[in-house]
Formats: C-alpha cells, sequence, structure tokens
C-alpha cells in the first residue's frame, strides 16, 4: 500500500481550504469522507500516519475533482539508463561542495533527481537524507508483431519500466477486465485480419481520460484520415513504423517519470 509524503498532506489542506471548509474542521471533514475515526484523520493531516493513494483519490472524488494526474512520487533516480520513481527528502539548502559516498539531487521542476551525472553541473545540488524506492511503472504493450514486442519490451525493462506484451486486442482486453492497471500503453494501429485497434483505445479512454497511449502504425499513407481521427478523438501520441526507440524511450521516460 503506497504511502505518500508530506506535499500531499498540505494539498488535502488546500483542497479543502478552497472549499471553505475552516482548517479547525479539516480532520472531522477528512474522517467524514473516509468512513474513519476522528483521531486518525488527525493524525494522518499531522503526518504521524500514512495516507495512502486511495484514500487521497476518494477526497479529491468527493468534491468531484480529478485525482489522476496527481504523481505518486517527488522524486527520480537514475543510473545509466534504468529510471526509478522514488520519494526523497533532502537538506533545506544547497550544499557547496559535493562529498564522496553521499547521494545528491538536483531539482527540475517539482522533482527531485538524483543522478550521479548531474555532480558535474553548476546547477544547486541538495544533499538527500533518505529515499524511498517505489515500484516501476506498468506499460502494456499491443502489437501483432513478434519482433516489435520483443524489441519493446527489452527498451522498457531497460528503462526502468514493468512492460506486458500482448499479441492479441482480445488479451489485452481480458486483462482490464482483470483490474490490472497500467500506466501507459503502447497500441498498434492495424492488427491481424485488417482489424484496428480502435475498439480497446476506446475502451482505455472510457476508464481514464488522460492515461497516455502511444499509436503505432507502419500504415499513415493508407490510413491518414483513420488515424487523424483517432488523434482527435482520443488523444493519442503517434509513432510512424519503422519504431525509432530513441524517440520512444524519450516520450516514455517524459509520460512515466517526470
Amino acid at each position: 500500500m503506497l504511502k505518500l509524503n508530506k506535499k500531499h498532506t498540505e494539498m488535502i489542506r488546500e483542497l479543502l481550504q478552497k472549499k471553505g471548509i475552516d482548517r479547525r474542521k479539516h480532520a472531522s471533514t477528512m474522517a467524514e469522507i473516509l468512513g474513519i475515526k476522528y483521531q486518525s484523520a488527525k493524525q494522518k493531516l499531522d503526518e504521524k500516519r500514512g495516507i495512502t493513494f486511495a484514500e487521497m483519490k476518494k477526497i479529491y472524488s468527493y468534491f468531484n475533482m480529478s485525482f489522476d494526474n496527481i504523481k505518486s512520487h517527488n522524486g527520480l533516480f537514475i543510473m545509466n539508463d534504468m529510471h526509478v520513481r522514488c520519494n526523497v527528502e533532502v537538506e533545506p539548502c544547497a550544499v557547496e561542495f559535493i562529498l564522496p559516498n553521499n547521494n545528491y539531487a538536483i531539482k527540475k521542476d517539482n522533482l527531485y533527481v538524483v543522478d550521479q551525472r548531474n555532480n558535474e553541473s553548476n546547477e544547486n545540488k541538495y544533499k538527500v537524507k533518505k529515499i524511498d524506492f517505489l515500484p516501476a511503472p506498468k506499460l502494456a504493450i499491443l502489437d501483432n508483431d513478434s519482433e516489435i514486442l520483443e524489441l519493446l519490451y527489452d527498451l522498457s525493462n531497460r528503462l526502468g519500466i514493468d512492460a506486458h506484451t500482448f499479441a492479441a486486442k482480445d488479451k489485452l482486453l481480458n486483462s482490464l477486465k482483470e483490474n490490472n492497471a497500467y500506466d501507459c500503453y503502447i497500441i498498434d494501429w492495424l492488427l491481424d485480419y485488417n482489424q484496428t485497434s480502435e475498439s480497446i483505445i476506446k475502451e482505455i479512454r472510457e476508464s481514464n481520460n488522460n492515461i497516455p497511449v502511444i499509436l503505432l502504425t507502419g500504415q499513415l499513407n493508407q490510413r491518414e484520415h483513420e488515424v487523424g481521427d483517432a488523434i482527435i478523438k482520443y488523444g493519442v501520441e503517434l509513432i510512424e513504423k519503422p519504431t525509432r526507440t530513441y524517440i520512444i524511450s524519450s516520450i516514455l521516460i517524459s509520460n512515466l517519470f517526470y
């Protein structure tokens, strides 16, 4: 069960304040929404007890707001090509010089990035006090070409992504019906028997309108209008075959880690 960090507790406070709820009533309101005791809610807000993503989503849903875009992590650990989501605590002030056998992070937007290559940069560096590694993001890949499946599987795992491959859309649909959740999808547009993957993209969008869907196609000249309509209708990203690994790597890293 994933526990959230201080930033997310502050987000709950800010949300309740925006909804006009007095700070003295934050704990009682949270207890009512989650169906827990007042003391438990107060301990969560005081950061003496953890709060889960499921609880955050329930609070946001209560106020008819989406929590789907909120990141589970405030840090990123990089070693060569491998990327790992994490939550980090850093010293409040940037260091003047670095010492061996310590981790240092630089701030990129809202993320602390821990990467040994950063030690040579001139950017402000913060000594890492604590780092908690999180599970790898899950990626579903649908393609009827076994070579492409193998290529994308190996590429994803090298980047630190938990990849799951499917050669037929029915198998991916069955996986979704079994409540397997994925953080991103790579889907070939044209499958066996000249079928398109539109039905499964529609299924994905009905459950989550924000999740990244990357569309692969090698038939852009013949199916330009079909693919164009899918981009407008479902908000997918397009990559034309033959597969360009650096482009796919960049898109996956951008969507799943930053």
